[in-house]
């Protein structure tokens, strides 16, 4: 999906957020910004908005010369995930529903609302909303019964994930997946929020299922950009499980591979590419 006007907007505004979040200094601030906007100025609208917004980030990361300036917020973001899923475990949603498949698919794509560069001004009050109103609204796209054909049939699964916090909604969904053919796949460095090993270590991801991370800290999935070892397990896999609007926007332009996009449609110009209405929950392989 390559980059529309009206992304322009949202990362001019993360230009701000990104200086805010990475220091403290006013003259740093000041900074970041400048040189974000430059990037702006020079970007080629061939482009995907998760590579202009990587080297924004970078620029961020090399005046402060700190590499993850959103741990804190990751971290607090796992908690309170842990504690909202300990809920959904304690009250047994996923043993006292006819489909429980559907259920974890609609989990996943709940916590998909916890993004810290979509605008959001997110609270964890909003985390329980998006997981409570799964339950009752209805899926755009292909729906959870076509992913669950797709997955009796694939011999080799790649699950690639988005955000900290969200994986842990992911554990339900992989749960039902048959483990054995799973890779699951986090960012090779921090970037926002998006999720490392180091949060599948903490999450307890990597006692459930084989991690890997693509080599590249950037947004989404990069493909020419990801490590050989990356490129090589994509190649290999038959079915794609995609989450979140930075993986839909850099992999939507592959044809070739069974890919399915599992997240809630947070901007428009997503929703715009998808078909869907803004904050749909989505699960589609268009």
């Amino acid at each position: 999906m390559k980059i529309t006007h009206e992304c322009i907007h949202c990362l001019a505004r993360q230009a701000v957020e990104i200086a805010e979040e990475a220091t403290s200094n006013v003259s740093l601030q000041e900074e970041i910004i400048k040189r974000s906007l430059r990037e702006l100025g020079e970007m080629d609208f061939n482009e995907t908005a998760p590579e202009v917004a990587f080297r924004m980030h970078q620029h961020a990361k090399n005046i402060t010369c700190i590499n993850d300036p959103y741990k804190r917020l990751k971290e607090q973001y796992n908690e309170i995930a842990k504690k909202i899923c300990n809920r959904i475990i304690e009250e047994r949603w996923l043993d006292r529903t006819e489909e429980p498949f559907d259920m974890a698919c609609r989990l996943a794509i709940a916590g998909n609302i916890i993004d810290f560069s979509a605008g959001l001004n997110l609270k964890p009050s909003d985390i329980v909303k998006s997981v409570e109103d799964s339950i009752k609204h209805n899926i755009f796209g292909t729906g959870t019964t076509a992913l669950q054909e797709a997955v009796k049939n694939a011999n080799k699964i790649m699950y690639i994930a988005d955000n900290s916090g969200e994986i842990i909604f992911d554990k339900f969904l992989l749960e039902r997946l048959p483990i054995e053919k799973v890779t699951y796949v986090v960012k090779g460095g921090p970037i926002v929020n998006d999720a490392t090993m180091d949060d599948a270590i903490s999450t307890g991801i990597v006692d459930l299922v084989k991690v890997i991370d693509n080599g590249h800290s950037a947004q989404g999935t990069i493909l020419r950009d990801c490590s050989s070892i990356f490129k090589d397990e994509f190649s290999k896999t038959d079915l794609v499980i995609s989450k979140g609007q930075a993986n839909f926007e850099t992999l939507s332009d592959i044809k070739d591979k069974n890919i399915f996009y599992l997240l809630r449609a947070k901007c428009s110009p997503v929703a715009s590419a998808i078909g869907c209405k803004q904050m749909d929950y989505v699960l589609t392989n268009c």
